[in-house]
């Protein structure tokens, strides 16, 4: 089966991936560049404890989890300055 190239198709198409209809931004394909962030992700600190943990421990996890936050943060603002344009 032959299939014939629809322009109309490939424009609404391309407009929905990048997001240039009003209706479809929360839609629109996520570029690998806004969720460079993620990539930067260090390997996690923390280590398990067989004992009550000691303000070191807790501290390296508030460590690991701080930096999760801020690195899903900085992506969760970019991703929404693309849906509010």
């Amino acid at each position: 089966m032959v299939q014939t190239f629809n322009e109309r198709d490939a424009i609404e198409k391309l407009e929905l991936l990048y997001g240039d209809r009003p209706r479809a931004r929360d839609q629109a394909a996520v570029r690998i560049a806004d969720l460079a962030e993620l990539l930067q992700l260090a390997a996690v600190q923390t280590v398990e404890v067989s004992a009550a943990p000691t303000a070191a421990d807790f501290n390296s996890l508030l460590r690991d989890l701080k930096q999760i936050s801020t690195r899903l943060t900085v992506v969760a603002q970019v991703l929404q300055g693309r849906i509010v344009r």
